[in-house]
């Protein structure tokens, strides 16, 4: 079996921190208003460059505001930064298609879960619809919703 899947304890700071990286603008301590809603500068040298390792990435998280966890449905451990993991980093331009599979064995321990419990999305729609939206239903139903879900991430996050 694989390692649990990697969770973030704050989506929002998580958001800022991967839009950093993407840009060099330093979103993490920028505070937004109507006026300024993003930053407009590039930092040179950055306070937060693109992790090189996974040790630097947990770093910079923690230093963010952003606990990653191990999803693990039960215990959900914190992420230390001396895992035994590897880190692949890769930031295209527009004029290149990246298409980023998900690991097989993540998407077939998926399909295991959506069988023993219900599929709810993520908290943050709790404070966009006022509750998580929760699937309740057969296993058909459930892994129509998956394909689309899975889908959805890679073409929209990932090309």
């Amino acid at each position: 079996m694989s390692r649990p899947r990697i969770n973030v304890s704050d989506n929002e700071k998580w958001g800022r921190l991967v839009k950093t990286w993407a840009t060099g603008k330093n979103y993490v301590d920028h505070t937004v208003t109507d006026a300024t809603p993003f930053p407009t500068t590039v930092e040179n040298p950055p306070k937060y460059p693109k992790p090189t390792s996974f040790k630097d990435m947990v770093a910079q998280c923690t230093k963010a505001g952003v606990t990653l966890f191990f999803e693990d449905g039960v215990n959900n451990p914190p992420i230390s930064e001396n895992e035994p993991m590897g880190l692949i980093l890769l930031q295209a331009t527009s004029d290149t298609a990246v298409l980023r599979l998900p690991a097989k064995e993540k998407i077939e321990e998926s399909e295991q879960n959506l069988l023993l419990r219900d599929y709810t999305l993520p908290q943050f729609y709790t404070r966009v619809f006022g509750s998580a939206p929760q699937m309740q239903g057969t296993p058909t139903k459930k892994m129509i919703l998956h394909f689309e879900r899975v889908g959805e991430y890679t073409i929209n996050t990932c090309m």
